[in-house]
């Protein structure tokens, strides 16, 4: 046998293997890839959330030259993911901190281009005792239109010109004051709508429930809005709390579906009141166009321990290809990290989610996960007659836990998950890695960059100078993170 393990197709090619897998599974029609290659317009890069580039600009081979090659210093916290587009022409760093500022930065020098200032709410923006104007929604950027989207903690969904950073339009999502939302999710857009999860102040206060909601993307009046919290399911009939989405959305957009996560019912808010029965720590499963739940799983019923859904669901595929016989299959997945210690994987078709879930321990409750999982699709190959190939697709999968724990996973054709290598690290990681080529980079909160191999094997280490509480991000050949001391960082191979 021949084996090519990983190889990893272009970023272009395997989208497009995979909506012809899913094609021709499905009966649907072929969508286009409207992001380009060196981009990384959104969080995880693309409306699967999987963080994998399609650049080959950074491996194993060349990790231990990564070099500073600018710093951004804005004026308060950073704890979102920077993304990356490009707009008319420039590569633009776009990434908002918790003094309330958002900013847009060349992405090849580290000059800021603009900035905006969001609305503060209950007074006058400051860091503590309670930050009251942070933004810690990744933003989310279309670059055909040139439009850049985020949300705050005030509860408003921005839209702001990408090109020069003036207001669009603004909408509020819920009462930040009274109720106490706030936008943490990073916006996805999907066929002309930005789609968007609600959540809470940190559960103090908890919200009287929270949705998922889809805008306009032009004018920002809403489209359709699911409640999170069936208030019929409360008992006495109402008055439940929880139910926030505070991990980004992921599209099947191929079928038009929304995966979205859920946090934790009402009793272990504050204040707290009764759990709700059905869709609190749960994955749904939404129709796109029309907010029309297909169907959803839940995996912890009346939650007492704050088991959040925390890390977002990522959409992946595997499958088999045989030349010689003509025979391909394809499954396809969506899987998600929860604070209960587990990594979920749930089968997914076109009328949403199917089939018993795979279980995977990644970290324990409590000290579960948050950091959204990360994709390596690769391939194995052997020779089946002369010039004809078997091919199966497969996938390793990095997760990070709050208590260190650093799992890598893989899953073979037929969709079975398990452990390929594991260790406990020396801190917390909150942020999704980032996967090039073979290796995985992410953050901590110990204050370091890291690089590692599908092994787990950790073959750079990059002192930060400040905790890093959100993912990487990689465009053009650099990588981007930002940190608790409000710094953004890009690195590049020999600092080039």
């Amino acid at each position: 046998m021949q084996q090519a393990y990983p190889t990893i197709f272009s970023r272009g090619f395997f989208l497009t293997m995979f909506r012809l897998l899913a094609c021709a599974a499905l009966s649907c029609s072929l969508l286009a890839v409207t992001a380009s290659a060196e981009d990384w317009p959104k969080f995880g890069r693309d409306l699967a959330n999987d963080g994998h580039s399609a650049e080959t600009g950074i491996s194993s081979k060349n990790v231990t030259s990564l070099q500073n090659k600018w710093t951004f210093t804005a004026g308060g916290e950073i704890s979102t993911t920077p993304v990356v587009a490009t707009i008319s022409g420039r590569h633009v760093v776009f990434v908002g901190a918790w003094n309330g500022v958002f900013y847009a930065i060349d992405a090849v020098t580290g000059q800021q281009l603009w900035t905006f200032t969001v609305d503060y709410v209950g007074g006058k923006c400051v860091q503590t005792p309670t930050p009251n104007c942070r933004i810690g929604s990744t933003a989310a950027v279309d670059t055909v239109n040139k439009l850049v989207f985020f949300g705050s903690y005030n509860g408003y969904l921005y839209a702001l010109n990408a090109t020069n950073g003036q207001l669009v339009w603004k909408v509020l999502t819920g009462d930040s004051v009274g109720a106490g939302y706030e936008v943490w999710a990073s916006p996805s857009i999907y066929n002309g709508m930005v789609l968007i999860g609600t959540s809470s102040h940190g559960d103090t206060p908890c919200i009287p429930g929270g949705s998922v909601v889809a805008y306009n993307e032009t004018t920002g009046q809403p489209v359709w809005n699911f409640a999170t919290i069936d208030q019929d399911t409360c008992p006495g009939g109402g008055g439940c709390l929880g139910g926030a989405i505070w991990s980004s959305l992921a599209v099947d957009d191929v079928n038009g579906i929304v995966f979205a996560g859920t946090g934790n019912p009402g009793s272990t808010c504050t204040p707290p009141s009764q759990n709700a029965g059905l869709y609190p720590d749960s994955v749904l499963a939404i129709n796109a166009n029309t907010g029309q739940l297909l169907n959803y799983f839940q995996a912890v019923q009346n939650d007492n321990a704050d088991l959040d859904f925390g890390g977002s669901p990522i959409l992946h595929f595997t499958g088999a290809n045989d030349q010689c016989t003509g025979q391909q299959s394809s499954q396809y997945w969506v899987s998600e990290g929860s604070k209960d210690g587990y990594v979920y994987t749930l089968r997914r078709n076109a009328q949403g989610l199917t089939g018993n879930p795979q279980m995977n321990l990644a970290g324990k409750a409590g000290e579960g996960i948050i950091a959204t999982i990360a994709l390596l699709p690769a391939t194995v190959t052997k020779s089946c007659a002369p010039n004809m190939k078997q091919i199966q697709y497969v996938n390793g999968i990095f997760s990070l836990a709050v208590n260190g724990n650093f799992y890598v996973f893989q899953q073979i054709p037929g969709g079975k998950v398990s452990v390929r290598a594991n260790q406990t690290m020396s801190d917390t990681f909150y942020g999704q890695p980032a996967v090039i080529e073979d290796i995985a980079l992410f953050g901590g909160k110990d204050g370091n960059l890291y690089a590692s191999d599908y092994n787990g094997k950790i073959l750079n280490t990059i002192a930060l100078g400040s905790p890093a509480y959100g993912g990487v991000s990689i465009s053009n050949g650099r990588a981007y993170i930002g940190t608790k001391d409000g710094v953004v960082h890009c690195f590049s191979v020999n600092g080039h």
